[in-house]
């Protein structure tokens, strides 16, 4: 039987670190860039090392350990009940994660161990590391996770698969991305004492920002939503613009129901077109108002399923974006199509041609 607690030792003894920056040296920890603190102080060096670690350990960034590219975060340990791969996920964020991602600040590792406790969901990491430039340190520090995430992200990433990844359609997707988003610059090489980041400098980046130029001035925008009011007089709709946070304009239309209790469901068909290529989205969130003034957190769909009783709004959603912009639906069978050497914006995690073309699955659930 499974005790409330387990301790997995990552490191049997100090990993030296031979990562180094583009530059061929390490980079010592007090230019590891800045980043927000408590209170919103923003902090730099080692500071804000020990500030963007934890984040970074935290992130639900996928548990498939035969596949480096899809992450191995400590998020799968809690729901891990096999004792050699639980070993495994902290022995690979010790020994891969962290060296690829921080390795040019570090130059050895000397312990990492992860005490997990299932019963609270949580778990403290207590490590011990000597940064590139300064005295051996050593903290801990506490990793909160809320039930449900395994099972979210198993849901709403699915992995694409061969036939995907080798149809002519995803090399031609993969082409219009790269005309947009330049090779290389991760986030962690931004250097944000430069008034543009390096990656905004590019030809790409200065063709994705006049692409969202030409968007905003689309014409086509007040007569799509002209032609939604027309047919759904009766429904609440709205136009949302994020500029510049996505690759694509919302239109948005609220389907509201109260149920007995007293609280309300809501349903948005939302409507997603690239500014970048013809090419939309229609799908739907889903989201449960409490009577207590409290929420689920927004559920996504995509597809069309017959049953559902959005099926009308979302043909009619699809149908006048078609003859207004003339565009055509996105192939979903392509969105998890990997872009792994591109720099998409602020997208965390691994980009693909969702978040390249459109936006990632947060972009599109977070309507208002």
């Amino acid at each position: 039987m499974k005790t409330t607690h387990e301790t997995y030792k990552a490191l049997a003894a100090p990993l030296l670190i031979d990562a180094v920056g583009p530059g061929g040296m390490k980079r010592p920890i007090h230019a590891f860039p800045k980043v927000l603190g408590d209170k919103i102080l923003v902090v730099s060096g080692l500071e804000a090392f020990r500030l963007h670690l934890p984040h970074f350990l935290g992130q639900r960034r996928g548990e498939d350990l035969a596949d480096p590219d899809f992450g191995s975060s400590l998020h799968a340990l809690l729901d891990t009940e096999d004792e050699p791969h639980a070993s495994e996920l902290v022995r690979r964020v010790a020994h891969d994660e962290i060296p690829r991602r921080f390795g040019k600040y570090l130059d050895a590792l000397h312990a990492f161990n992860v005490t997990v406790h299932r019963q609270t969901r949580t778990m403290v990491v207590a490590m011990e590391l000597k940064p590139h430039g300064a005295e051996r340190v050593s903290w801990s520090f506490e990793l909160h996770f809320p039930p449900g995430e395994k099972q979210e992200r198993r849901s709403s990433h699915p992995l694409p698969g061969l036939q995907a990844m080798n149809d002519p359609r995803a090399e031609e997707l993969i082409r219009l991305a790269r005309r947009f988003y330049p090779a290389g610059f991760p986030s962690w090489e931004d250097d944000h004492d430069e008034p543009v980041l390096a990656y905004q400098r590019t030809p790409e980046h200065q063709r994705w920002e006049a692409a969202w130029e030409t968007a905003l001035r689309w014409k086509q925008w007040a007569p799509l939503m002209e032609a939604l009011r027309a047919a759904l007089p009766d429904i609440k709709m709205g136009s949302l613009t994020p500029a510049y946070h996505t690759a694509c304009r919302f239109c948005c239309l609220y389907l509201e129901q109260s149920l007995p209790d007293g609280s309300q469901l809501v349903t948005r068909v939302a409507g997603a077109i690239s500014v970048l290529a013809p090419l939309y989205l229609v799908y739907t969130t889903t989201q449960l108002r409490r009577s207590d003034a409290t929420s689920t957190q927004p559920q996504l769909s995509f597809g069309v399923d017959p049953s559902r009783g959005t099926r009308p709004y979302e043909d009619k959603m699809a149908h006048h974006i078609e003859q207004v912009f003339g565009y055509q639906p996105f192939p979903l069978d392509m969105a998890d199509v990997p872009l792994p050497d591109l720099r998409v914006g602020e997208v965390h995690g691994h980009p693909t041609l969702l978040s390249a073309l459109l936006a990632d699955r947060n972009g599109l659930v977070n309507l208002p």
